[in-house]
């Protein structure tokens, strides 16, 4: 038998643990002791019940219009007070004092390109899931959990890889490029701390989600290059419960992820948004999740304002702790990336331009590749340990300055590209770069999901290459292909070939692929189609992620058989296409 003291035996008979709350609050695992505003008709248990599932929360919220929960018996909050009850879920292990993971390794040319198919895989979820999100208000939470999980295994081997590639920053990309890029963080985070895997795969999912809800706040809002209007402010703000109550409406989506939609933009201050939580009512993983985006917001050019280098990001992150982020987790950070972290541009006191790969464990200066311009772009040149060289890291008092990702027009994505043959002779980004060197199982966890034999499939792309290549790997499937050339010969086929699925390039030679989308819309007979846009375009892919057209999904140019399948199998799990069943 438990033994408490009188003032807590006070405190649960007079209630002091149960707030009142409105239905859409509540959460699964929550204890229901009574409720308000129910019809005369319909009966509540006296002795209040637990709500086990999302048909449960419905019920309350169509027949109440508050109820008292217990936090005494609610499964997942805290019973210290009513604001404690959100850091419940969420709540992360104490971060050690040192955090040296990322000196410990250095970047290698077979590290790399392993490094770019989890990449190329956790980009390709992160695209579909904002896409999902926008056009069916829900996310695709197997395939998120499979590329999640991919994350975490290959973060151990390729720390320093993965957060180079967090420096692949392109404005076309950025809504879903945020959202991957502080999972990256996240990862590496989680890792350094020594977190057990179902904390770092949880801390991994909310980074990755945490900003689906700025894909329902209007668009000329977001593409504003002046100061908001308090009545846009407010807009902008309110994404946050947008992103927490869709994501909560998915019943395999820990309960931890949503509240980090939800309280991302909160400050340990009391000053955040949307409720003005101080420090003890955040959860500890919305208060990370809030720094890495910050960070990667800073570090990414925006449409108000130019990328800032990582030196200057951290600076303001510094200048802010304990007010805005949490002073802890800065300072942690701080020590997990560095001075100059894999990947950042520096222009060396003697004015070379140069790429950090590495830092050793207990040195500042990194070990850097120079850059040099040539006609046909950038080359890498020899490796430059500034730790070690002097002359490199001063010259008459100068020193190395960092600059921000994309300075001087050096794109990291033809970093990337270059970085392993400048290693070993060893290169990545050809046709085939995204299908892994490595067995499917590091991919999924299960077989690959097909259509039926004999799906009807229209490619409408004015490049003959494109038409015969996806011609030749859907026909191998079994199913049945007819290609266009145009957006109106697209159309003609479509009304005579009646397709399951379309693959849409965006720039056609006569009306472009939004046009045709929308006529595909118009029309009863493909209103329902699932359409599947192409393009390597950059400014025809700004305009699709910014417009956000009707369409279910995106494949950039160039691709694989990975990103077409891939972009078939989700569209199958979703439901707007049927499933192949095993012969």
């Amino acid at each position: 038998m438990s033994i408490v003291s009188w003032d807590e035996f006070r405190r649960q008979q007079y209630g002091e643990y149960q707030i009142t709350i409105t239905p859409h609050e509540l959460r699964l695992g929550d204890f229901v002791a009574s409720v308000q505003g129910l019809d005369e008709s319909t009966t509540f248990p006296d002795k209040g019940m637990r709500i086990d599932s999302f048909q449960d929360k419905a019920w309350f919220q169509e027949n109440c219009r508050q109820v008292v929960i217990d936090l005494e018996r609610c499964q997942n909050r805290r019973a210290e007070d009513s604001e404690s009850t959100l850091a419940a879920a969420g709540a992360l292990p104490a971060l050690p004092e040192t955090l040296d993971a990322l000196r410990e390794q250095e970047i290698g040319a077979r590290g790399m390109i392993e490094a770019w198919q989890v990449f190329r895989r956790l980009s390709l979820v992160a695209q579909s899931q904002i896409l999902s999100f926008h056009r069916h208000g829900n996310i695709d939470v197997a395939d998120a959990d499979d590329a999640v999980e991919e994350l975490d295994e290959a973060i151990e081997d390729h720390l320093p890889e993965l957060l180079w590639l967090a420096r692949i920053k392109e404005p076309s990309r950025y809504p879903f490029q945020h959202g991957l890029n502080t999972a990256l963080y996240a990862a590496g985070m989680g890792f350094a701390a020594g977190w057990p895997a179902a904390t770092r795969r949880a801390v991994i999912m909310a980074a990755l989600v945490h900003d689906l809800g700025m894909m329902r706040v209007s668009l000329q809002v977001i593409k504003k290059k002046g100061s908001l209007t308090p009545a846009e402010r407010d807009h902008v703000r309110l994404h946050t419960r947008l992103g927490h109550e869709l994501l909560a409406q998915n019943d395999r989506l820990p309960d931890a992820v949503a509240s980090v939609a939800l309280c991302h933009h909160e400050q340990p201050d009391g000053r955040g948004y949307p409720d003005g939580l101080t420090a003890k009512g955040i959860p500890d993983m919305a208060r990370l999740v809030s720094m890495l985006s910050a960070y990667d917001a800073m570090t990414s050019d925006r449409p108000y304002r130019a990328a800032m280098s990582h030196q200057k990001a951290m600076g303001e992150l510094w200048k802010q702790r304990g007010q805005q982020f949490d002073k802890g987790m800065v300072e942690a950070f701080s020590k997990f990336l560095g001075w100059a972290p894999p990947g950042t541009l520096l222009r060396l006191s003697d004015g070379r331009l140069a790429v950090a790969l590495h830092t050793h464990v207990n040195c500042t200066r990194p070990v850097v590749r120079l850059l040099h311009r040539r006609k046909d772009g950038i080359e890498i040149g020899v490796e430059l340990d500034l730790a070690e060289n002097a002359d490199a890291a001063s010259v008459e008092g100068k020193r190395e300055t960092l600059l921000a990702d994309g300075s001087h027009g050096i794109a990291h994505r033809d970093l990337t590209r270059l970085l392993p043959k400048a290693l070993v002779g060893i290169s990545v980004g050809k046709a085939d770069e995204s299908e892994p060197a490595e067995a499917r199982r590091e991919r999924r966890n299960r077989p690959r999901i097909d259509a039926p034999k004999g799906t009807r499939i229209l490619v409408v792309d004015d490049a003959l290459t494109i038409r015969e290549v996806l011609r030749n790997m859907l026909t191998q499937i079994g199913y049945r292909v007819a290609v266009a050339e145009s957006g109106e010969q697209g159309l003609e086929e479509a009304a005579a070939f009646e397709p399951h699925l379309v693959f849409l390039d965006i720039v056609l030679p006569d009306i472009s692929g939004f046009r045709t989308l929308r006529r595909l819309r118009a029309s009863k007979a493909t209103r329902d189609t699932p359409v599947i846009m192409i393009s390597g375009n950059s400014s025809a892919i700004e305009k699709f992620f910014l417009q956000r057209v009707g369409a279910d999904d995106f494949i950039g140019k160039p691709f694989g058989r990975f990103e077409v399948f891939s972009a078939m199998e989700r569209l199958i799990r979703a439901g707007a296409l049927v499933q192949r069943v095993a012969e």
